[in-house]
């Protein structure tokens, strides 16, 4: 595969982890980074000013990418703890309703 090729196609693997994750997908998100990473790890030094480009707007997608996910993730995490919270005193109103 050309780098030409391989540029265009850590691109549309891009564009695909950003529609997965705008879906709240991050287990498809995460698979497709993954898919992408050889096509990235191909790429030499020296390219054109295109594919500079292109590199520098995939660049640019997976920093915003990667603070989405840190978003969601926090939010997660928030949503888990209220969750178990819950849970918990469901459990407690269980044990004084037992009394």
């Amino acid at each position: 595969m050309n780098q030409q090729d391989a540029i265009q196609q850590a691109w549309s693997l891009t564009e695909a982890i950003e529609a997965a994750a705008a879906a709240g997908d991050w287990p498809r998100a995460a698979h497709l980074a993954e898919a992408r990473s050889p096509y990235l790890m191909s790429l030499e030094a020296d390219q054109d000013a295109y594919a500079l480009a292109t590199i520098r707007r995939i660049q640019s997608s997976t920093a915003s990418m990667m603070q989405a996910a840190q978003t969601a993730q926090a939010a997660l995490v928030a949503n888990h703890r209220r969750s178990m919270d819950q849970a918990n005193a469901a459990g407690l109103y269980q044990q004084a309703a037992r009394l």
